[in-house]
């Protein structure tokens, strides 16, 4: 396979319909032999990895292993990056996601992106959640503005900065606006939230207010955590999955759940990476 160069709340249902009619709204996303390169450097190798349901799995491992190549290859912001290539499969339930046909932009709005750096757009907080959805077809006023007020109440910021909805998203604090980058993703009911060290590049504090907030939704999405806080990944995650460098490529070492991988590791680097020898 080559890939081409803070309250539970019904889904809206105003929103395009998914990828393939009958698809099952209960995502389970799974790899097998999945590689990536990037010109001649290959940074991900034969990965297979299946991804529970309505869980927070946690890619754990040292920088450069392939945690965020992997994470990137599930919605197909690959495509995005020069000379990048990818083999191998994956499957979101019944959908080819490297096939030519599958509809990539339907595609992320069913799999959100949550990055390391908070990137709100440069406009009003109001248009940062207006904007995709007009992207997505929702024109209605109504519609528009209970969904702005619902995705914000769901990320804990509604009472924060309702009443200064037309300020620029960039002047809120750090954690403001990675809150509002997870409510930018919620607001086109994905299913499936991807998010690459969510909470590393804030404060305590909002760190800590994130976190909690990704517990909070464990249970209405499937969240694909890539984190190097293990205390973290202890704490919030169902499974976690063990990257590593081998070859000068990244692997997968082990995923288990997460009680049986800090408590009975299978593979000798997990226990030294848990143990702080490695890594």
């Amino acid at each position: 396979m080559k890939q081409h160069s803070t309250m539970p709340s019904p889904r809206p249902s105003d929103l395009p319909p998914p990828l393939m009619a009958g698809q099952s709204s209960s995502p389970c996303i799974s790899t097998e032999n999945l590689s990536v390169k990037y010109g001649s450097h290959q940074a991900l190798g034969n990965v297979s990895l299946s991804i529970q349901s309505m869980k927070i799995t946690a890619l754990v491992g040292p920088s450069g292993s392939g945690k965020t190549s992997f994470l990137t290859c599930l919605n197909r912001l690959t495509d995005l990056v020069p000379h990048c290539h990818v083999d191998g499969s994956i499957r979101f339930g019944n959908i080819d996601v490297c096939s030519s046909e599958t509809d990539v932009l339907q595609l992320r709005r069913r799999i959100g992106m949550i990055f390391q750096n908070p990137n709100p757009f440069p406009f009003s907080i109001r248009k940062n959640l207006t904007f995709p959805l007009k992207e997505h077809g929702v024109g209605d006023p109504g519609i528009i503005d209970a969904k702005v007020q619902e995705s914000l109440t769901r990320v804990g910021l509604w009472d924060e900065v309702c009443d200064r909805l037309d300020s620029s998203a960039l002047a809120l604090s750090g954690g403001q606006q990675q809150r509002l980058c997870i409510a930018r993703a919620l607001i086109l009911s994905p299913e499936v939230l991807l998010m690459d060290e969510p909470c590393s590049a804030l404060d305590p504090l909002s760190s800590g207010i994130v976190e909690d907030l990704i517990t909070h939704l464990r249970d209405q999405y499937t969240i694909i955590l890539v984190t190097h806080n293990l205390a973290q990944a202890r704490r919030i995650a169902d499974q976690v999955a063990l990257f590593w460098i081998q070859g000068h490529s990244g692997t997968l070492i082990e995923a288990r759940p997460t009680g049986d991988f800090f408590h009975h590791p299978q593979h000798r680097l997990t226990q030294e990476y848990i143990d702080g020898v490695r890594g």
